[in-house]
Order: C-alpha cells, then sequence, then structure tokens
C-alpha cells in the first residue's frame, strides 16, 4: 500500500500542478486583458503596475480553481492507470476501489489543508493589499467628485454611513451619522468630513448637525471637531469594508457574533463563516466524485464518457454551491444549510453510486 500510494500521488500531484498552472495563467490573462485600462488609469502606464496587480489577483484566482483542477487532476490519474491497464493489475492483486481511493488521500489532505491556508489567511491580505493600493493611488486621491460604494452599518441603534475606509480602519471619510430613539425614528443626522481613531475614541470633523425637534423646525449647527461615542474598532471596521470573500475566519466569526455590529445581517456573516470552514472538505469531495469513474474507465470505450460525466458533476456541484450560497446570504437557507448541504449532497450522490457499482 505505501507504494501505491506514492505513485498515485506523483501522478496526482503532477496533473494538478500542470492544470492548476495553466488555468491560473489564462484566468489571469483574461483578467489582465479586462481591468488593464482601469490598473494603467489608476497606478500609472507601466508593466510593474500590471505585475503588482495580477500578483495580488492570484491567491483568490488559486483558491477559486482548485477544486475543480483537484477533480480534473483525479479524473486524468485513473484515466491515466486506467490506460495502462494498472487499475486492472491493481484490481487482479485484490486492491479494491476503496483502497485506491485512500491512496489519494494523503496528497488530498495536504492540498485541503493548503486550500484552507489559502482561503482564510493568503486570499484576504492580498484582498486588504489590493483595496489600499487602489486607496493610495493618485488618481483615487487627485480625482473630483466620483461614484462612491459607501457602506453602511449599525453601531447600536445608531446606523453609520461611512464613504471610505483608511489607515487601517483608523480613519473614516465622508461619515453619516443616523441616531434614532427607542422607536426606531430619526431624531438626529451628524455628518462629517473625516472621523479618527485615538486614545481609544472616535472624533468628527468639519461636523454638521441637523436635529429634529418636536413641532419645529430642524434646527442645523456646526462645528469644527465633535467626539463620537462608539464602539466600532478601528479593525473591525476594515473588515465590514471588505467583501466576505477577503475576511479571515477570526474576522468572521467576530461579525458573528455581535449582531449589532455589521453592515449586513447576522446571518449573512454566519452563512460565510460555516461556508469557510467547510473549503477543507471540498478537495476531499472532488475526489470522492472522480473515484466512481474508476470502474468504466477500465473499459477503453468508454473512457471519454466517464471522463465527460466526472467533470460535468463536478461542475453541477460548483452551481448549485453558488446558487445555494447566495440563497444563504438572503437569509432564505438556515446558514448551517446554505454552507453544508451542497457538500454533503453530493458526497451522497459520489458515495451512492460508487457503492452501487463496487457494492459493500
Amino acid at each position: 500500500m505505501p507504494t501505491v500510494i506514492g505513485y498515485v500521488s506523483r501522478l496526482f500531484l503532477g496533473r494538478l500542478g500542470i492544470i492548476l498552472f495553466s488555468f491560473a495563467a489564462l484566468l489571469q490573462v483574461f483578467d489582465l486583458l479586462k481591468n488593464a485600462d482601469k490598473v494603467m488609469q489608476r497606478h500609472g502606464e507601466n508593466i510593474p503596475a500590471l505585475m503588482h496587480y495580477a500578483g495580488l489577483r492570484l491567491p483568490e484566482t488559486i483558491s477559486f480553481l482548485l477544486p475543480l483542477c483537484v477533480l480534473m487532476a483525479s479524473l486524468l490519474t485513473l484515466t491515466r492507470l486506467a490506460q495502462h491497464n494498472e487499475l486492472l493489475a491493481l484490481k487482479a492483486a485484490g486492491l479494491s476501489i476503496y483502497r485506491l481511493l485512500l491512496a489519494f488521500m494523503p496528497a488530498a489532505l495536504v492540498i485541503s489543508g493548503l486550500h484552507f491556508l489559502l482561503s482564510d489567511q493568503i486570499t484576504p491580505i492580498a484582498k486588504r493589499a489590493m483595496i489600499h493600493w487602489d486607496a493610495q493611488s493618485q488618481v483615487s486621491q487627485t480625482n473630483g467628485p466620483k461614484k462612491v460604494r459607501a457602506t453602511w452599518l449599525r453601531s447600536g441603534s445608531t446606523v453609520v454611513r461611512v464613504e471610505s475606509v483608511a489607515s487601517e480602519g483608523m480613519e473614516l471619510r465622508g461619515i453619516t451619522l443616523f441616531f434614532r430613539d427607542a422607536k426606531g425614528n430619526l431624531v438626529e443626522r451628524v455628518t462629517g468630513r473625516t472621523a479618527r481613531h485615538a486614545a481609544g475614541q472616535w472624533e468628527l470633523f468639519d461636523v454638521q448637525s441637523t436635529t429634529w425637534p418636536v413641532g419645529q423646525l430642524p434646527e442645523v449647527t456646526r462645528s469644527d471637531r465633535m467626539p463620537w461615542a462608539s464602539d466600532l474598532r478601528p479593525s473591525l471596521l476594515e473588515s465590514l469594508s471588505t467583501p466576505p470573500s477577503g475576511l479571515s475566519l477570526q474576522q468572521l466569526t467576530a461579525l458573528a457574533d455581535d449582531p449589532e455590529i455589521g453592515e449586513h445581517p447576522r446571518y449573512f456573516y454566519e452563512t460565510w463563516l460555516h461556508k469557510r470552514i467547510s473549503v477543507p472538505f471540498v478537495s476531499l469531495l472532488m475526489i470522492l466524485l472522480a473515484a466512481p469513474m474508476a470502474q468504466t474507465l477500465r473499459q477503453s470505450q468508454g473512457i471519454a464518457a466517464s471522463f465527460a460525466a466526472g467533470l460535468g458533476l463536478g461542475f453541477i456541484y460548483l452551481i448549485a454551491d453558488g446558487v445555494i450560497l447566495t440563497l444563504g446570504e438572503a437569509g432564505t437557507f438556515h446558514p448551517i444549510l446554505a454552507a453544508w448541504v451542497p457538500v454533503l449532497l453530493f458526497a451522497s450522490i459520489g458515495g451512492s453510486i460508487l457503492i452501487s457499482m463496487e457494492g459493500y
């Protein structure tokens, strides 16, 4: 068995490396063709800017492609074993398809761990670096008024609108505070050019406050600065301005555990939290989906059909996973179900096909 594990692992990892490199390079080229003009407009018309952009995008690209590449590498490895009659030889030596499946596990576990590390640590770092890089570009700082995607969040009963987050969450630009009473009615609106966090508290600068006294006209006051009592932490604010795919497991947990603070409802962050935990199991699932094809791959005339069937099953999983994740973000599915149903469902399908072909 150790000999079989080493042999299968070499075949599998070799094909995975080639496929992942090819698809990642192709996707990076397409991404550059689409966004090269924007990158050069923001950061200068030079090759280093494009290379820096491609480097920051690479972790997310690899994380997205890895499950599909694992499936293709598994199918190609099984095809190689079938074409050289090695599957038949292993079967004659008493090696069942289940033991052959176990031969993939050492390499698969390593890949699963690296996939989780890539998704949970490296990709978030690259995404935040991309956001800071864009924010520090000369075009972003010198251009006139432009359309911005504001960040909306809650701080207790106060609704907060922030145009941009800078200095790792220590500075907020274009901030608006909507203070509400116990019934949720708006009682005061405060706008500030910037807000800075220092000595454990927030302070607003260039402030305009509008209040609505009962039965009277609105009152407007202006001041150079004003303190703002809030539990919002700079690190948390930086997380709120980052897409969920760019948040680590620790950051997602912090947002899910504090329902009073967040740009999205609690179930949104819980869905992504469970989705992140399920990441290591996706690579194992892809190998399980490929394993039943080993039975039909032993017949040379069935190689193409079996390869297509295994690849199609993997594509169906990715589509179903995306749809159910969207339903979880919208609150239609419970967060645990949204993250785990696709994995468990397709693991059941792959296991059922394998058992029906091989038996117990």
